[in-house]
């Protein structure tokens, strides 16, 4: 055991760091008791812009080399460029929703159409009832309905009626600050992507700027370690969808020549939806699968009166299933290994985990963004580590070099004592 692991120094250095930490600590239990609200803001505010500029960030590594292909290729103005490429994004994802948005609501209404025919009106009736007793229940726990059943029992006064009012406020309240959030989420992150493409190394260097001078060269090559780890990243899951699209369109697109009602567009569109969906880890995969399962199994349920054709559906229900596992076992053993893998090394577990954590602060954006913010963090233990690593061996170097100059000098001393 080294005996000057606890001198007096160093025992009060400990309790020292433990005292700063225990009080610091204390103070923002107290201050969060006093000022939670205020907190509450301050937090809000902060996520109101890291939320579009974390967007922003992982968007510009997918929007980028667009807008330079737009300028190199075509001969486009650099800034026309930008906003095209821009503007293609947004187009692309809102045509993506809009799609998805359509057949969800497309296939809902088929289904409960198909539920209505398939049920008698008594036993539909029955549901209904159910169905109606579970929402009163849920609502009795509101103050809203609270407020609306003491009007009704007991008349209404100005204190109830005002209590009502200040219920209906407070939830409208709630509702507009959601829609400003997303509103101001979408406004903002096209900017801060345009001023990320345009001039992301000035804005870095004006961060690493911020920084003091003894850790400024750290902080500039953090920045490049983390801006070859997202470009692996998003250059893997690019080849991940390609792989992925081209399967399903395969695979899919021999159903629908088997199947009625299942085209090759049906074939085509569901190979997108899944692609897409991969990007979220693991949930995405089985997220995208219910895609081309709900629509077969709403055209199930409309031909369940012909056995022959309903079971059809049911036989392509479970090759769809039997596919997407053949997929998930090519993408584990082969695909990942081989293109994420290779471009960003992180554990199975620490993608769980971090989807876990960054999905528990960002919300749903945090779990799209958990994997290439894993590997930035993986990026920046491995500098210091490495780090620690030299640091080492110039300590091992300069004692190597000490025992070296002592042994010429006990050298020359008995080479004196010789010579006398």
């Amino acid at each position: 055991m080294n005996k000057n692991l606890f001198t007096r120094e160093k025992l009060i250095t400990y309790l020292l760091i433990v005292s700063i930490i225990s009080i610091s600590l204390i103070g923002i239990y107290f201050l969060g008791l006093i000022s939670s609200t205020i907190l509450i803001r301050i937090f809000g505010a902060i996520s109101a812009v890291l939320i579009p500029f974390v967007i922003a960030f992982f968007l510009s590594f997918i929007i980028g080399p667009i807008s330079i292909w737009f300028h190199e290729k075509l001969k486009i103005n650099r800034t026309i460029s930008i906003i095209l490429a821009i503007l293609l994004g947004v187009f692309f994802i809102l045509g993506i929703l809009f799609i998805s948005i359509s057949f969800v609501f497309s296939q809902l209404n088929a289904i409960l159409t198909s539920l209505i025919n398939l049920v008698s009106n008594a036993s539909f009736a029955a549901i209904l009832v159910e169905v109606t007793e579970m929402i009163s229940n849920y609502l009795a726990n509101n103050d809203i309905s609270v407020i609306v059943e003491d009007i009704a029992n007991n008349g209404a006064s100005i204190e109830r009626v005002f209590a009502l009012l200040g219920s209906i406020l407070i939830s409208l309240t709630s509702i507009a600050s959601s829609i400003i959030s997303v509103i101001i989420v979408l406004a903002l992150t096209p900017v801060f992507m345009y001023y990320l493409i345009k001039e992301k190394t000035l804005v870095f260097t004006s961060i690493s700027k911020v920084a003091p001078k003894g850790i400024r060269h750290h902080v500039v090559e953090l920045g490049k370690r983390s801006d070859l780890v997202i470009q692996r990243f998003f250059k893997g899951q690019g080849i991940m969808m390609i792989i992925i699209f081209t399967y399903f369109s395969v695979t899919l697109g021999i159903l629908s020549f088997f199947v009625d009602g299942f085209s090759i567009q049906h074939a085509l569109m569901f190979a997108i939806i899944m692609a897409l969906f991969n990007l979220v880890p693991y949930l995405g995969a089985w997220l995208g699968l219910l895609a081309p399962v709900v629509f077969l199994l709403t055209l199930h349920l409309e031909y369940q009166g012909d056995p022959n054709v309903g079971n059809l559906y049911l036989m392509a229900i479970l090759f769809v299933v039997i596919i997407h596992f053949i997929e998930q076992g090519l993408e584990m053993s082969i695909i990942q290994p081989n293109v994420i893998g290779r471009e960003v090394h992180i554990h199975p577990l620490a993608v769980l985990s971090s989807l876990i954590f960054f999905g528990g602060v960002f919300g749903f954006v945090g779990v799209l963004l958990a994997v290439p913010l894993a590997g930035t963090i993986r990026a920046f233990l491995e500098y210091f580590g490495e780090l620690e690593e030299k640091r080492k061996k110039e300590e091992n170097g300069t004692e190597i070099i000490e025992e070296k100059e002592i042994d010429t000098k006990k050298k020359v001393k008995m080479k004196k004592k010789k010579t006398a």
